[in-house]
């Protein structure tokens, strides 16, 4: 619909030209931009309508009110603030919401009164700038705040934990320093693996090689990297890691790291005899004997792999020490991976 605006106190020719060029800057301003003006009489009824929004036929509104015209699922907010216009004389601003069958519609909305040459309010013009897009996008930052303050929430709780099960299993503020900054070291090298998948999941390979290359880089070959390559949930591959590192740094000093031709089965398949458990498992072996064996007491390590890990992602653990080295089989939860 074309807009045409008169020039009060004005007449002839060249007044109509005037209009009339002012209507073309009018209708090339707005086309196509999100903003829709529209005009209506004292009872409410539209008298005219430029750049609706999508799908909307300006002429098949003019002539109606707002109950069953423009933004008809606000009329109940927007017929009361163009009364309160008209009776004031003042401008209102307020935000509406409509819906449809692409989902709902937001918009800032300002009306104005519309006057005639001797100043009497004889009607509203009304301005609404679709916010739809920033709408949402608020509400997704929303969601990614409240997401962050939980995962922050959940991260200090671990290091929390971390940090007192790890000062009551050393004898020395050095040692209890070593080992809770590798325990750190190793939870960041989860989150990096984490966050190179936006924090969906992670692989468990990924999860593997960062964790085995934080201390043994050079001995990434004899990693042996076997069956699926699951994607774990958040909160599985972060203690997962934690477990890789406590199997990573013990494999170093007294497993198949510490000797050059040390090899680790690293496997992740569907448990045989239950097709809704995943079974993960670290195996070690060399051809000489390994000075792994059974500690004596109940270390912090010990009781990642064999309490804290399984626990956290609702599954169960096994850990045996044999010559050769090290078997580690952790029993994860089918819903503990990402579909």
């Amino acid at each position: 619909m074309k807009f045409e605006q008169a020039t009060p106190n004005s007449s002839g020719p060249s007044a109509d030209a005037e209009a009339a060029g002012l209507g073309r800057r009018f209708e090339a301003a707005l086309t196509g931009s999100q903003i829709t003006i529209c005009s209506q009489d004292l009872d409410g009824g539209f008298t005219w309508v430029f750049n609706p929004p999508e799908g909307v036929d300006p002429d098949a509104i003019v002539g109606k009110g707002e109950g069953d015209g423009l933004f008809a699922p606000a009329a109940d907010v927007l017929g009361p603030a163009r009364s309160a216009v008209i009776a004031t004389g003042e401008p209102r601003e307020l935000e509406i919401r409509t819906s449809d069958l692409h989902g709902p519609h937001w918009y800032d909305v300002r009306i104005m009164p519309q006057r005639d040459r001797a100043g009497e309010v004889v009607g509203t013009i009304l301005s609404a700038v679709d916010v739809t897009e920033r709408k949402i996008h608020e509400e997704h930052l929303r969601i990614v705040l409240r997401e962050l303050a939980h995962r922050s929430k959940n991260l200090l709780a671990v290091i929390q934990g971390i940090a007192r099960q790890t000062a009551e299993s050393t004898n020395s503020t050095q040692q209890f320093v070593s080992r809770f900054n590798g325990r750190i070291y190793s939870l960041s090298r989860a989150h990096d693996v984490l966050t190179d998948a936006d924090w969906r999941g992670a692989r468990i390979f990924d999860l593997v090689r960062s964790q085995v290359a934080l201390y043994a880089e050079p001995r990434l070959s004899s990693i042996q990297l076997e069956g699926e390559n699951g994607f774990l949930r958040p909160n599985a591959a972060q203690y997962l890691g934690l477990a890789l590192h406590e199997l990573t740094t013990n494999a170093i000093k007294y497993g198949a790291l510490s000797v050059p031709d040390g090899t680790i089965a690293v496997r992740f398949e569907r448990s045989p005899r239950d097709s809704s458990i995943y079974r993960f498992l670290w195996e070690e072996s060399s051809t000489a004997p390994l000075p792994a064996r059974a500690p004596r007491g109940r270390s912090f390590g010990l009781l990642m792999l064999d309490n804290v890990v399984p626990t956290s992602v609702s599954g169960t653990a096994e850990l045996s020490f044999g010559a050769r080295g090290l078997r580690y089989q952790l029993e994860i939860p089918k819903a503990q991976l990402v579909p």
